[in-house]
């Protein structure tokens, strides 16, 4: 009878009312900020097409040159040559009709064509008359094989996942946003891109950890060590950039393509590359603190719950065991996925042979050195957040 009446005394409130609220708050900021990214004229990023300078899509029809032959000096019988193609434009101005296409094959551009290839074109037309002025390669044209894999991948979360699988996308989807249509356009109008990623990283967790599992003390616990787990691994960062005297200007050294963003500096666009690493380290570090934190925050809460009358010291050290074995595997992971990233840029080093105080002194190695072990201090130092954290939560009898 009095178990009854506990359960259904008036003014209780539903277990969906709490992360209800958070969602829709949080889903409104979230809002609020994807179309303030999208406002503004004066810095849209720059676009690779423009009215007169679209990338269509188009079919071979026919072969009517073709001088490819393997390159004798590669030996990973690399294709060279060019090829003179019939192709049908299937969309945009000229879409029905039928052109010629001159094509060159070698190492850094596409496959070789072949009759019913379908690819896309970059097409330039007159501004004047409108006439099509040049037709050039683009890219092959990989739009359903891209569907079809995320098909795929989609498939095996929901079949594997179920329930659970179908919010991990949903985490996923909210997590892509922020960063590619949030992020970046914010970061083109002058954003800093630490406070961004910051901000974005913050709402991302709590979006990703209220939509998984609602709102409990595991989720409240999992969220708390995912940001001060994050925020140092940041801090780390920043600390072993100012001791290895780089910036992200040195990014140059490592990726040429940060010579671009410099670039826009120069157009008027108002971007802050300084910042960039740090940023990076952020983004890269959520997904393996997150991870911890919630399988740690998790283990701990299944532990109180088997066994109510552990003390707190059982609990810390049985949270502090579970995340040994976490970070013993973690970290490894980490900085193998990083090398493998970076893997050209680690057989190039090797290939040129440097002395040991030229290695020690790269910019090639601080970089990536710095970026593979900030993620990896943001993942061990979460092993104790969350475990302190879930004392407060569970070591209460």
């Amino acid at each position: 009878m009095k178990s009854t009446e506990k359960a259904g005394r008036p003014g209780r409130v539903p277990g969906w009312l709490p992360a209800g609220l958070i969602l829709v708050c949080t889903g409104v900021l979230f809002l609020i900020l994807f179309f303030n990214a999208r406002e503004g004229k004066i810095y849209n990023p720059v676009r690779l097409q423009s009215e007169y300078a679209t990338v269509e899509k188009a079919e071979v029809l026919n072969i009517s040159y073709d001088t490819v032959e393997p390159d004798p000096y590669s030996p990973d019988g690399v294709e060279k040559g060019n090829q003179r193609a019939l192709i049908r434009l299937n969309t945009g101005v000229f879409a029905g009709q039928t052109r010629e296409l001159y094509y060159l094959i070698g190492y850094f551009v596409g496959p070789r064509l072949a009759v019913g290839d379908h690819i896309m074109v970059l097409q330039i037309r007159n501004e004047e008359s409108g006439e099509l002025e040049s037709l050039s390669y683009f890219q092959y044209d990989r739009i359903w094989a891209v569907l079809l894999v995320l098909g795929l991948f989609v498939l095996a979360v929901l079949l594997v996942g179920g329930k659970t699988g179908l919010k991990s996308l949903l985490g996923l989807a909210v997590t892509v946003v922020a960063l590619i249509w949030i992020f970046c356009p914010m970061w083109m109008k002058g954003g800093d891109p630490v406070w961004l990623a910051l901000g974005l990283c913050a709402l991302v967790t709590v979006m990703s950890f209220v939509i998984l599992g609602g709102t409990s003390k595991k989720i409240l616990c999992a969220v708390l060590a995912t940001l001060a787990g994050v925020g140092l691994a940041a801090a780390f960062g920043v600390l072993a950039q100012s001791l290895c005297r780089v910036t992200s200007f040195s990014l140059y050294d490592v990726n040429g393509e940060i010579a671009d963003l410099v670039n826009l500096q120069s157009r008027s666009y108002p971007v802050r590359v300084h910042g960039i690493l740090t940023a990076g380290i952020l983004i890269a570090s959520l997904g393996a603190v997150m991870d911890v934190a919630m399988s740690l925050s998790s283990a701990m809460a299944e532990l109180k719950q088997v066994n109510p009358g552990l003390s707190r010291k059982e609990l810390w050290r049985s949270g502090m065991n579970i995340g040994r074995d976490m970070v013993g595997t973690m970290t490894n992971t980490l900085i193998l996925a990083f090398v493998g990233t970076s893997l050209v840029t680690v057989i190039r080093l090797w290939a040129q042979g440097p002395t040991w105080r030229m290695l020690m002194s790269s910019a090639y190695l601080a970089v990536e050195l710095i970026s593979a072990l900030s993620s990896s201090i943001g993942v061990v130092l979460a092993v104790p957040l969350t475990a302190a954290v879930g004392l407060l939560f569970y070591g209460k009898k």
